[in-house]
């Protein structure tokens, strides 16, 4: 069985940094912080089904860092992703088509509206991890309620060692988080971090005016 990319970095963020989350790069100068470019699939989720106002928000703690993601399904095709990690908070905008960010905007905190940032092809090469997953089924309950979830304790190896975590997926929960084809992400936990589902909705509204194309 192969894992998704949004899994992959999940499995990792704890051994081998944030990289690879959204969001996460270098900023612009002045101001709040906002990132100044993306990659064009460093959106994990699916709006596949995805209706405007939908919402979902995870909260993690990583080693004691704790932060919160929310994404907000605001239009056709568009999705707003915003982190909160305490000292940090910005957001991104973003327009999709087939699976892939084709426009991105970001915003640092306090500002009023969007900047409109560069979004840049996948990098490649790298080592590509290899995992073993222990599949079973399992309800998890979590802030956003009790699912009967598919469970995967999974072991990836990078560079010779060994990362392990345990993941739950439910078939009654989006994929606006990333998921799998057991269904949307509920939560992770590994040795050094734990993340969950901690709200949802369906009465989202956008957080900035939206840019004008």
């Amino acid at each position: 069985m192969r894992l998704s990319a949004f899994v992959l970095t999940l499995v990792t963020a704890t051994g081998i940094g944030c990289g690879g989350l959204p969001g996460v790069g270098g900023g612009g100068g002045g101001g709040a912080y906002k990132p100044d470019a993306v990659t064009e699939n460093q959106f994990g989720g699916d709006l596949t089904g995805a209706k405007t106002g939908y919402w979902m928000s995870y909260a993690s703690d990583a080693s004691g860092n704790k932060s919160t993601t929310k994404i907000i399904v605001v239009g056709d095709g568009w999705v707003e992703w915003w982190m909160d990690a305490g000292a940090v908070t910005f957001g991104h905008l973003f327009e999709i088509k087939d699976k892939k960010i084709v426009n991105a905007w970001a915003a640092g905190k306090g500002d009023k509206e969007w900047t409109k940032i560069k979004v840049n092809p996948p990098p490649t090469g790298g080592e590509t991890p290899k995992s073993t997953i222990k599949d079973s089924d399992e309800a998890k309950e979590v802030k956003a309620g009790k699912f009967n979830c598919h469970r995967q304790d999974v072991t990836t190896t990078i560079s010779g060692k060994d990362y392990k975590s345990t993941m739950w997926f439910a078939k009654d929960v989006w994929k606006l988080q990333g998921g799998s084809e057991h269904g949307g992400f509920v939560a992770m936990e590994t040795e050094g971090m734990k993340m969950w589902l901690d709200g949802k909705g369906e009465d989202g509204k956008p957080t900035l005016e939206m840019p004008k194309k």
